[in-house]
């Protein structure tokens, strides 16, 4: 899932990114291009059916010939169609939207199982390549005895969204929010980008406020549903990555006997809790910090923060400090401040030689890696056109619709102030404490129940985009398994050897405990 506000971090890439890498006007340049509502041909309406009747209402082409800038090459193997569900399942009968679906049938139809579906991340970004991504990894065996499914989430990609990309702030003007003249003060510099994400909440959402609505996970769980009975199967397997374990844990409460088998990796937590999300990622920072701290004394001789543990934290805290104070203009679009600080402070280990020397260039008054200009988003797709990046409304609403927190500047404010209090490297910044100003309808909190239906969670102890911790919580309310991966890396799982695993688990339904080798 993307992370910004007010000064925050860039989340990860699309490689299940509960967090994808977005911005948020008032706060950063909101390289967002989205497309128009977009179709491919009339489906019949089946998102509500049990069972598949005389008509089938999934109508299979080539994805490669179907869709404009297909992002998998040399693919001949997935196949495309739209799927009509209600906008609102509370009025099946009402307005009709589209959600575009793929798959790749079971290499070996004579092994076939049923089969896969892949929710491998957002919000705001398409999914619907999957399949064609998830068969070479490590879980390609999963592609011999399964069809592989994928879907781009209401409000994303292919499937109907809404356009929200007039009277956006330029690059510059996001910029400059966050270069405070000496006469402004952080709380009236945080106050003036909560402002404008709030004027981007307001209008975007007036746009289409009955579609804007209905863009949640319990929507999204209900339109896999809807995936499930065109297909005709009387249950699934899936597996969710990031924030597609939040599909799977709402689809799981909801149609727990529709399930067959479910892996979640890298998790979200049960509910979602803005402030406490934020709270939890400071303190694994902070944590990180202090681990950090002594690894650069022992290398003073490289990077000069200091030969003691104190003498380096008093010289990056000071360094913070005057940065946040008086922040270096880069060019018109970036800017070296406190929080840039700040995100070079909570990586693990594997960060630690690229963040010292960036942290030593920038004492030095140069201008780092990590804070010069990013290469051009990549290309998704689209069909008459092709949408680029991030479906920013789509990911504000997923957030905002179901999340509590983020709507008062005062209490965001304060509850920001006792982070900084609590983590003083890491913590006192707006994760995602600060989406929803002026979002116009108040939270529905979704909560996963406990089932029956065989589900496995996979956590990874030291990653911070989706903490280890809400992993446990979530393990905690569902009843799941908990594996615990050894790595600080988000969402690597069916990179590693241990995806054996869960190859094993769709193919018996057994469980595990204990731990796995990660990344490192």
């Amino acid at each position: 899932m993307p992370r910004a506000l007010a000064g925050v971090r860039a989340g990860p890439s699309k490689d299940a990114t509960m967090f994808s890498t977005r911005e948020i006007p008032g706060t950063r340049p909101a390289r967002v291009a989205v497309a128009c509502l977009v179709g491919l041909a009339s489906l019949a309406a089946a998102g509500a059916a049990e069972a598949r009747t005389g008509e089938d209402p999934l109508t299979w082409r080539a994805c490669a010939k179907t869709a404009k800038d297909w992002p998998v090459e040399n693919d001949t193997r997935t196949e495309c169609s739209l799927l009509t569900v209600p906008l609102d399942y509370a009025n099946p009968q009402g307005r009709k939207i589209k959600i575009a679906v793929s798959r790749i049938k079971a290499a070996d139809p004579g092994k076939r199982r049923g089969v896969l579906v892949i929710s491998p991340g957002g919000p705001g970004i398409s999914n619907i390549d999957a399949p064609a991504t998830y068969a070479p990894s490590r879980l390609g065996a999963l592609a011999v005895d399964h069809d592989l499914i994928g879907f781009d989430p209401r409000g994303v990609g292919y499937s109907d969204k809404i356009k929200c990309t007039a009277e956006e702030p330029s690059p510059a003007a996001s910029a400059k929010s966050r270069e405070s003249p000496s006469s402004t003060s952080p709380k009236e510099a945080a106050k003036a980008g909560f402002a404008e994400t709030a004027a981007y909440n307001k209008r975007c959402a007036a746009k289409d406020p009955a579609f804007v609505q209905q863009l949640t996970t319990t929507n999204i769980a209900r339109d896999v549903d809807s995936i499930r009975a065109a297909l005709g199967e009387s249950k699934i397997n899936f597996y969710g990555v990031s924030y597609g374990t939040a599909v799977g844990a709402n689809y799981r409460s909801l149609f727990d006997n529709r399930v067959n088998a479910m892996w979640l990796d890298s998790v979200m937590p049960p509910v979602i809790d803005l402030a406490a999300m934020d709270a939890t990622t400071d303190a694994l920072n902070e944590k990180r910090f202090n681990a950090f701290v002594p690894w650069l004394a022992r290398h003073d001789s490289e990077f000069h923060f200091g030969t003691t543990d104190a003498v380096v934290r008093r010289t990056i805290l000071t360094l913070h400090d005057e940065l946040r104070r008086a922040p270096r203009r880069v060019d018109a679009n970036t800017v070296l401040d406190g929080e840039w600080v700040r995100q070079q402070l909570g990586g693990g280990p594997s960060s630690w030689i690229s963040a010292a020397r960036d942290l030593a260039t920038v004492r030095e008054g140069g201008v780092p890696l990590s804070a010069r200009p990013a290469p051009e988003a990549a290309k998704v797709f689209g069909f008459d056109e092709t949408p680029l990046g991030l479906n920013l409304i789509q990911y504000q609403a997923i957030f905002c619709n179901e999340g509590v927190g983020g709507r008062d500047f005062e209490q965001m404010w304060a509850a920001a102030q006792a982070r900084r209090a609590a983590f003083p490297a890491t913590g006192g910044y707006f994760e995602r404490s600060g989406w929803c100003g002026e979002w116009p309808w108040a939270a529905r909190p979704w909560k996963p129940v406990r089932g029956t239906s065989p589900l496995q969670l996979s956590g990874h102890a030291d990653e911070d985009t989706t903490p280890y911790a809400w992993a446990v919580d979530t393990a905690k309310a569902t009843g799941g398994a908990l594996l615990t991966v050894q790595d600080d890396a988000h969402a690597s799982l069916r990179r590693l050897p241990c995806a054996a695993k869960v190859i094993d688990f769709f193919r018996t339904g057994r469980t595990v405990a204990g731990t796995c080798p990660g990344t490192r």
